[in-house]
């Protein structure tokens, strides 16, 4: 009896995992004449790494979202304390995106979207140990706080600029293990508030990782009524190792193969669940958003982006976008932007044809 129950028990197991891998991105009810509100995110540097004219690329992408996300790259734009040219192409953007009638979303601090996540200059991040949690009484944190206070000061006359994300996925530690404690989210916070003249509302994110995690709910006191609350919702996910094991005082790495993913969301109770954390924030008076919905494969190196056997579709893109349509969320960011212009440019139009008629159907 004991030894069927186990059977019973891996069968049953067996048939979950199954279906997630055949089934990643589960199918869900979709509302009835709901559309949400849909934007990007775009990085010069990124684009310059796919071998484009950032600036022409960057124009192109105007004319089919609402609002736009931009990083501040603290390493990239700042010389010697002063704003440098590269600071001049975040300015260019929130110009040419007003131009158009396209809302921006600046994304400051020391962690920003897209590699190596933390933008810092060398000796700002030579302070920082690893695995250490960035505090608000860290011998960084003034310097961070000074950095916003300067970048805010220095954009907040741009009247399209309609929210600042500060920091993004500051509890999620990096290659290194560093986080940022909600102490020094919450000073960040409030220097930017003070040191913008329309005091316009912040944006805080995470990443959604489980059920098991809540560590999300420390940012929520930080934030008030007409704030962002955003996570990122991803359905097939990669590492960097598929195993990592010390044996005999020696570490073993064996590297994640390239056509395997992971899938996130057709795990029952152990996904994250958006709907929990939708009811969560929106009791508290705050917005719902998903900054970052995945719409690219994982790619490390460029020659990945040609991959004809891609793990990640131009059907997922559509299929997870039904699926976060189905919690009626206000505004989904799609990800993978860099990426979509690249294979077009390849000769794919498939990517970018699928995201117009997603974000310009009725």
């Amino acid at each position: 009896m004991l030894i069927r129950a186990i059977l019973l028990f891996f069968l049953i197991i067996l048939i979950i995992a199954a279906n997630a891998f055949v089934s990643p991105i589960p199918n869900r009810r979709i509302a009835k004449d709901y559309k949400p509100v849909y934007g990007t995110s775009y990085s010069f540097e990124q684009s310059g790494w796919y071998g484009f004219n950032p600036r022409e690329t960057y124009i192109k992408l105007l004319e089919d979202f609402e609002w736009i996300r931009i990083p501040f790259f603290w390493d990239q734009m700042v010389t010697d304390g002063e704003f440098n040219k590269n600071f001049d192409d975040l300015k260019f953007a929130i110009e040419e995106a007003q131009k158009r009638d396209v809302k921006v979303i600046i994304a400051l601090g020391v962690k920003t979207p897209y590699f190596p996540e933390y933008h810092w200059p060398k000796e700002i991040a030579s302070k920082v140990k690893f695995g250490e949690q960035i505090t608000s009484s860290h011998p960084v944190a003034a310097d961070i706080i000074e950095i916003d206070k300067k970048v805010v000061g220095e954009l907040s006359l741009y009247d399209n600029i309609i929210y600042w994300q500060v920091e993004n996925e500051p509890l999620i530690g990096n290659v290194n293990r560093w986080k940022i404690d909600s102490s020094l989210i919450a000073k960040e916070v409030e220097v930017v508030r003070g040191s913008d003249r329309l005091k316009r509302p912040i944006i805080l994110n995470h990443a959604a990782t489980g059920f098991y995690d809540r560590s999300w709910q420390a940012l929520l006191p930080i934030l008030k009524e007409g704030d962002i609350f955003a996570v990122n919702a991803f359905f097939k996910t990669k590492g960097t190792d598929l195993v990592t094991a010390k044996i005999f005082g020696r570490e073993v790495h064996i590297l994640w193969p390239d056509h395997l993913v992971w899938p996130v969301q057709p795990w029952f109770i152990f996904s994250p669940s958006f709907q929990t954390i939708k009811e969560n924030v929106e009791n508290r008076g705050l917005k719902f958003w998903i900054l970052e919905m995945q719409a690219e494969p994982y790619i490390k190196k460029l020659d990945e982006a040609s991959d004809p056997f891609l793990p990640f579709t131009p059907k997922d893109i559509k299929d997870g976008v039904n699926f976060l349509k189905s919690y009626e969320i206000e505004s989904i960011g799609l990800w993978g932007v860099h990426f979509w212009q690249f294979r077009a440019k390849t000769g794919d139009g498939l990517w970018i044809e699928t995201v117009k008629k997603i974000v310009n159907s009725d």
